[in-house]
């Protein structure tokens, strides 16, 4: 069954392996002050070298972490091999801190080095952690066609919008 999402938990595990990953999606935006519903999940892009799916294998079982099927179902276990991670677009996965996914193909989102290159740092109570910009967090919505991601699109460019009104105009616009 489902559990209360304990993000910054999950975040801590994955920094004490030195998993490298970006956070996207909803929480993403959420952390960056986008007025969107609270999400039931956090999503993460991870880097998909082979050093870096074993330190996530690592911390996956540490997490004790399995497959999500919905809300209704207890976790499926699973064993979190690099060899299986590589093979994987997308895991939806529940753990004693709540669900989370892992999406290694995310839409819009062309490369992991591309999108860790323009993701900020922040804060979540005591763990540091890279988020991807609205801006990227925005495109992977328009692009993934879901209803749920249009539904929320027109916060996403008020955000933007908003925000690019406070900055101002640039000298020598």
């Amino acid at each position: 069954m489902a559990h209360e999402l304990r993000a910054e938990k999950i975040i801590r595990v994955f920094n004490e392996y030195e998993v490298q990953y970006v956070l996207i999606g909803a929480y993403a935006a959420i952390v960056q002050q986008v007025p969107i519903p609270a999400t039931q999940d956090v999503d993460f892009f991870p880097a998909k070298n082979r050093e870096n799916l074993e330190r996530l294998a690592r911390a996956l079982t540490s997490l004790g972490a399995g497959l999500r099927i919905n809300a209704e179902v207890d976790a499926i276990p699973f064993d979190p091999s690099p060899q299986l991670l590589e093979k994987m677009a997308m895991l939806n996965l529940r753990c004693a801190y709540g669900d989370f996914d892992l999406a290694f193909q995310p839409a819009g989102m062309t490369s992991y080095n591309e999108i860790a290159r323009r993701s900020l740092r922040f804060r979540i109570l005591d763990v540091e952690v890279n988020v991807a910009s609205v801006e990227d967090v925005a495109n992977s919505k328009r692009l993934a066609g879901r209803e749920k991601d249009h539904r929320v699109l027109p916060i996403f460019e008020k955000f933007l919008r908003e925000r690019e009104r406070r900055r101002g105009p640039e000298i020598g616009r």
